[in-house]
């Protein structure tokens, strides 16, 4: 098995769904959207206690500049460090959780969604509260999507960071879902790489200071890694 840094060296070399740059829709879409967009998405940061001490970052991209590869899919099976030690890989694969490979869509569904799309919302939330406060994280990008379609725009999809915690009681160990409605696939599980994602969408930031790249954590997998500094990045797929 390959490790994270080789996985990483890869993935920088995968190709974007397209090469034509920024469409006009989507900058016509982002000059008149982006202080809407960006004024809500801070109403309901403002008014979400459990994630008051993450700072929020919000940008748009052009939907067919993301770089997606079913081969990203293998990054959630590397192993995982937590502040309890390495796990074999991320924990939504270790105990088969829904929104997680192998549910997750294949590739192609997610790629003809991209080309239905017309911007893709990317928002960051970072601090240095511990990979464990996804459970609050995920709660609040469903509410930001709920905002959005009734504010009247158009949501294709929704996707989350980490294997999805919209139940409070976990995932159900048989094969149904206890919310398949509300259940949210990671950006990695569907197949897409969050580097990439960072770097389009900080040219068209929206609320905050530009999207940071995920970049490459420092000593990962070593007992000298930090597994207090986060870095959450959720996206909201939209249409016209």
């Amino acid at each position: 098995m390959m490790n994270s840094e080789v996985y990483i060296r890869q993935a920088e070399g995968f190709s974007a769904v397209s090469d034509e740059g920024p469409r006009e829709n989507f900058l016509n879409f982002y000059d008149r959207h982006r202080k809407k967009i960006g004024t809500i998405l801070l109403g309901l940061k403002q008014d979400d206690r459990p994630t008051g001490e993450f700072t929020i970052r919000v940008g748009m991209m052009p939907p067919g500049s993301a770089v997606i590869d079913e081969r990203i899919m293998d990054f959630c099976r590397l192993p995982y460090r937590t502040p309890d030690g390495v796990i074999s890989s991320c924990p939504g694969i270790l105990y088969d959780w829904k929104g997680c490979p192998p549910y997750s869509p294949p590739v192609s569904e997610t790629v003809a969604l991209l080309e239905r799309a017309v911007s893709f919302l990317i928002v960051q939330l970072d601090g240095d509260q511990g990979h464990e406060r996804q459970g609050e994280v995920h709660p609040f990008i469903d509410r930001m999507a709920a905002a959005l379609l009734e504010a009247g725009y158009s949501v294709l999809e929704t996707y989350a960071c980490g294997p999805c915690r919209i139940c409070p009681n976990g995932c159900a160990d048989g094969p149904d879902y206890r919310q398949p409605t509300r259940r949210l696939f990671a950006l990695e599980a569907c197949g897409f790489w969050i580097n990439q994602l960072c770097r389009e969408a900080a040219e068209y930031p929206a609320l905050g200071l530009p999207l940071r790249e995920v970049r490459w954590i420092k000593d990962w997998g070593l007992p000298t890694q930090d597994t207090q500094s986060v870095r959450f990045v959720t996206g909201i797929l939209l249409g016209d």
